[in-house]
């Protein structure tokens, strides 16, 4: 019995080990990156006014944005993503789960859609510098800069520069405090943009307004939570877009699930075997060998029986 004992630890020693190696020469920079299978859709609803939401006073909307890895483009240090959203006021999103639109361009129901196309350092998750190299698509090529669609891993409590698409340049997202949102810390950032001049569709001039506050998972970097509005106007005072939305509950329990399990394969890998595994590994094989050559005492031998001489 012992020496199955010791040959069982000698086993799981080896194992511990190896394990051990993969982590810190491939498993943490593996686990400290953007996955390639990233494809995941962000529920939001609120309220819009406007032209574009044809309606001069509030009226119910839902938003949804659809993120996904274009494999193709992508490779081992940068990762190509395409990113599309809708604004509808309709009930139903107007892409569905295979990502495809429900709803035509220029349906009636249609507020607004829009599609990006970046090009991200999949550690970072901060832009690489040729995007028309990734992206392939001259006319969705734009000065990408700060955070796009994550933040930095183990995200830090200080301001970031902060993508807006609308300006065509980075804003600051400013460090507000922590908050838990369903057993999970996050740090919220808040970004306002005050009324300025801005480029509001090609070739036409107005004016452009907006405000975040996004809840983020310090460990991923990932959004969990997030409120916004936008205001956009012409030069002659007429009202575009007038939007207030947030994320939905289930999009926000989705998060947070996600981002806890995620956080528990990088301290798996980024903790736990680099630096619990060698000494769990050692400690076994010392284990084994031990068993293996330490040999049972020899059992005590019986007393002899005196037999009585034959006659």
């Amino acid at each position: 019995m012992r020496a199955v004992v010791g040959r069982v630890a000698l086993l799981l020693g080896v194992f511990a080990l190896v394990a051990a190696a993969v982590a810190i020469f491939w498993g943490k920079d593996a686990a400290y990156k953007i996955p390639m299978n990233t494809d995941s859709y962000t529920r939001l609803t609120g309220e819009a006014s406007g032209a574009l939401a044809k309606s001069d006073t509030p009226v119910p909307v839902t938003y949804i944005v659809h993120t996904q890895v274009d494999p193709k483009k992508s490779n081992d240090d940068v990762i190509a993503m395409v990113q599309t959203e809708c604004v509808a006021t309709t009930t139903d999103y107007c892409i569905d789960e295979k990502g495809n639109f429900v709803l035509a361009a220029d349906d009636e129901h249609v507020v607004t859609i829009s599609q990006d196309k970046f090009a991200l350092d999949r550690r970072t998750g901060f832009p690489v510098e040729d995007q028309a190299k990734y992206i392939g698509d001259p006319d969705k090529v734009m000065p990408y800069e700060g955070v796009v669609v994550k933040f930095p891993f183990d995200t830090e409590q200080k301001n970031y520069d902060y993508w807006d698409g609308n300006l065509g340049k980075a804003v600051t997202a400013t460090y507000k405090g922590i908050r838990t949102i369903d057993g999970l810390k996050t740090y919220r950032f808040d970004v306002a943009v005050p009324a300025q001049d801005a480029e509001v569709a090609a070739g036409t001039q107005g004016t452009y307004a907006a405000t975040q506050s996004v809840w983020v998972d310090p460990k991923t970097g990932a959004f969990i939570d997030q409120t916004g509005t936008k205001t956009v106007t012409l030069a002659d005072g007429t009202r575009v877009l007038d939007i207030e939305a947030k994320y939905t509950p289930d999009t926000v329990k989705t998060n947070v699930a996600d981002a806890k399990s995620n956080k528990r394969s990088l301290w798996l890998m980024g903790t736990f075997l680099p630096i619990y595994a060698p000494i769990i590994g050692v400690v076994l094989l010392v284990l084994g060998f031990f068993l293996l050559r330490r040999r049972p005492p020899a059992p005590a031998a019986e007393p002899r029986t005196p037999v009585a001489a034959g006659r």
